[in-house]
């Protein structure tokens, strides 16, 4: 029983779910909305807290913080995810079809709901292009569930680099009667055992942050460095697990901020009487987020590692392509045709991507720097070459770029 106050204080009880009319000058209810995801991820909970206080709903999260199946729970709304817990994707199936509910990500809990996912297709081939744009010739896929999420991912991976003539080892744990998913030890002896037997420098794409973290901390316990024995990239960039790892973890940033929006949004006209779509809304991943865990080119030759050591050393400085053939003792012809052969790109192209990557470094680290300060930081004459190349390789003006960077540093403080 619940005990409900209304304005002349009095107390006045009902049972849950009920509706109580008798009572006068009663406290008008809130919707309630149940937030039940198989995940947790900080930048997910407070977009939706957000829109629940302006839509005025009383949003239930305890789910969310100590995994407690609510198995009485009446309420107006549901947000929830497929999960590997048993449980909870039993209490979703029978709670579904008693209250709008919005479906959060790819796999599919058996029920029919409206539904917001991430596009893990995309999010495959975004890593994929990266790998390569830095030189790796070799790539694995580290998963440790199955699933539609995984299988896109890989899919997604697999096929970008397919087109570019490469082959991608296909490395998945599956966990038998003796062991669980969730035994550590037994998984980490088999990924190092996998590793052991691939070549180096290799390029791992991995489903999710928190498997990369473990990816990283398999390598380092058996001597290999990070990244230039394996590069790790992750899935999702979750903050907590990708700058706590021993190795801060490159990852796919999903958009789950605007993943969350757009299942309140959905939940909200659901709960209003619209009709769900008839097709998922998908949501275009907002990018890589560069950290450690990839931040090294696998350049097996020498005098293309010549050149780009050069590069790297003086980004703070104007110079041209014939000053870095000239320091490697080529020509420009020579010194185009290696870039293009190893790293598919231009010399010209490779420049303004590592201008581009250590301003972005920069203004991540303060975002409060001026253009013209990081532009002298990266070699440039001027904001407006900054912005040139931003609007180039981005399709938005640095001032713009500066503000997102802005506005996500001060939203984690």
């Amino acid at each position: 029983m619940r005990k409900l106050y209304i304005a002349n204080k009095k107390p006045f009880m009902h049972g849950i779910g009920q509706t109580v009319q008798s009572a006068p000058h009663l406290v008008k209810f809130k919707r309630r909305v149940l937030v039940a995801l198989g995940w947790n991820n900080p930048r997910t909970i407070r977009v939706m807290a957000q829109y629940a206080r302006t839509a005025g709903w009383h949003l239930e999260t305890r789910h969310f913080f100590d995994e407690i199946v609510p198995h009485h729970w009446h309420g107006d709304g549901l947000i929830v995810s497929c999960s590997q817990q048993a449980d909870l994707l039993a209490f979703i199936r029978r709670q579904a079809p008693r209250q709008p509910t919005v479906l959060i990500g790819r796999n599919q809990p058996g029920i029919t709901a409206g539904q917001v996912m991430e596009d893990n297709v995309m999010a495959g081939r975004l890593a994929a292009k990266y790998f390569i744009g830095s030189g790796h010739t070799h790539f694995a896929w580290i998963t440790a569930y199955s699933g539609l999420g995984s299988s896109d991912r890989y899919d997604g991976f697999n096929s970008a680099l397919a087109e570019f003539g490469f082959k991608c080892h296909r490395l998945e744990y599956r966990h038998n009667q003796s062991t669980s998913h969730h035994d550590w030890r037994h998984r980490q002896a088999w990924l190092a055992q996998q590793l052991c037997a691939l070549p180096h420098p290799l390029a791992c794409y991995v489903l999710d942050d928190h498997l990369a973290s473990e990816t990283i901390e398999v390598c380092l316990a058996n001597g290999w460095r990070v990244p230039e024995d394996f590069a790790v990239m992750g899935t999702g960039n979750i903050e907590i697990s990708s700058e706590c790892s021993p190795v801060p973890i490159s990852s796919v940033d999903l958009g789950e901020e605007e993943i969350a929006l757009k299942a309140a949004m959905l939940l909200d006209g659901l709960m209003r009487g619209q009709k769900p779509p008839s097709e998922p809304i998908v949501i275009a991943p907002r990018g890589i987020v560069i950290r450690g865990s990839t931040d090294a080119l696998a350049v097996e030759n020498p005098l293309l590692r010549r050149a780009v050591d050069f590069i790297g050393a003086n980004l703070r400085r104007p110079f041209s392509l014939e000053q870095v053939a000239e320091t490697v003792g080529i020509s420009r012809r020579t010194l185009y045709n290696l870039f293009r052969r190893h790293l598919s790109r231009s010399p010209a192209k490779f420049v303004m991507q590592v201008r581009l990557d250590h301003a972005r470094k920069l203004l991540a680290a303060d975002p409060n720097q001026t253009l013209a300060n990081l532009a002298a930081q990266v070699g440039l004459e001027s904001p407006r070459a900054l912005t040139r190349i931003f609007l180039r390789q981005r399709g938005i003006n640095a001032r713009e770029w500066k503000k997102t960077i802005r506005k996500a540093a001060s939203s984690t403080q």
